[in-house]
């Protein structure tokens, strides 16, 4: 995941400002909870971009559109985790 386009499909869809590190750490730690709690999404997430990278997509392109679509899952079914992992990403020193 590139740092920036994760720091844009962030300010987009969860509407915070986090700097690139702070974006690219909540990646990990939504893909580490969909990969320990919710297998069958993050690997319907894995076959989104494989499928967008076959497709001859970019890959800062596709990097948005799987960041975004990740945190479409978790504020779907996991709305209360994903508020406490942004919260982390947002105020850690």
């Amino acid at each position: 995941m590139q740092k920036k386009s994760a720091r844009k499909a962030i300010k987009d869809t969860l509407n915070i400002d986090l700097s690139d590190k702070a974006a690219q750490e909540l990646y990990l730690n939504i893909c580490n909870f969909m990969l320990h709690n919710d297998d069958k999404c993050y690997i319907s997430v894995i076959r989104y971009k494989y499928l967008l990278l076959c497709g001859e997509i970019s890959t800062a392109v596709s990097d948005y559109l799987v960041m975004e679509q990740l945190i479409e899952k978790m504020q779907a079914k996991h709305p209360l985790v994903l508020s406490a992992i942004a919260y982390i990403a947002r105020f850690k020193s």
